[in-house]
This record gives structure tokens, C-alpha cells and sequence, in this order.
């Protein structure tokens, strides 16, 4: 047989429970509301909670993997670095420099990578509250030089 493998009674409750949920949220949206009340049954509920289980914990595994990967190569050749994410008209950046970078300028940054993301999501998240034609999306690249005064 070719293609898609035939879908498990699982994979077909939760495809169920996705479009339920969709629709539930479509219809509450269409009334003016960003929430809607829905009843799970405790099989759909335990579904719901097993991938939020998995999810997180996949995740949580990546940021663990990037933050011993930095202590690695601080341990191997004693540069400590710093965790920077920014987001741009060319796109959505994550690395970790070295205290001090080529160009002469020191990096800021963050010890981990979950305080990059995390601080960047909240500055996200403070414009949003802004009115909208006075928010733009422009960070500071590792390339600007700084504002002289």
C-alpha cells in the first residue's frame, strides 16, 4: 500500500478532537468572543494532556541540548558566551556569542537560551499591546553600530 498509512483509533480521535475543537473556537470567534467553552470527555482530556506532556518535554530537551552544547565549547576552549535571539526583516536569529565578538563589540546576552527567547517574546508581547500603527519590528542587528550621543 501507498501513501498515508491508515490512521490508528487514537491519531482518528485526535483528529476529531482537533477539528471539534476548531470549529468550537470559529463559531465563538464569529460571536465576538476569544474564548469558548467546550466539554471533554475524560478520553479526549487525557489526549489533550498527553501531548501538552509531550510537547513540553521535547522542548524543554532542545533548549537543554543548546544550553550544555554552549557549556561544551565554553569548558573546551574557556570563552564564555551569551545567548542572543532577534528577530528582523530578514529573520529570526539564535546564537550564542562570545563575550567579546570580532567586530570589538561585546555581545549582550543571556546565560541561556530560554532567557534569550524568553525576553524577546516579551518584548514582542509589550508591542502588542501598542497601538499598531505606531509598532514596528526593528532590533538592533550584532552589525548596527551603537547611537552616539
Amino acid at each position: 500500500m501507498h501513501g498515508r498509512r491508515p490512521a490508528t483509533a487514537p491519531e482518528t480521535l485526535r483528529n476529531a478532537l482537533a477539528t471539534r475543537l476548531s470549529r468550537e473556537m470559529t463559531e465563538a470567534e464569529r460571536h465576538g468572543f476569544g474564548t469558548a467553552t467546550v466539554w471533554l470527555t475524560r478520553e479526549e482530556a487525557d489526549l489533550i494532556c498527553e501531548a501538552l506532556r509531550m510537547a513540553a518535554g521535547s522542548d524543554a530537551a532542545r533548549l537543554d541540548f543548546l544550553d550544555r552544547c554552549t557549556a561544551a565549547l565554553t569548558a573546551h576552549d574557556g570563552t564564555v558566551r551569551h545567548w542572543r535571539m532577534s528577530i528582523d526583516q530578514d529573520g529570526v536569529m539564535l546564537d550564542a556569542a562570545s563575550a567579546m565578538r570580532r567586530d570589538g563589540f561585546t555581545a549582550d546576552g543571556h546565560a541561556s537560551c530560554r532567557s534569550a527567547i524568553d525576553e524577546r517574546m516579551d518584548e514582542l508581547e509589550s508591542a502588542r499591546s501598542e497601538p499598531a500603527e505606531d509598532w514596528h519590528i526593528r532590533e538592533r542587528r550584532p552589525t548596527d553600530r551603537p547611537k552616539r550621543a
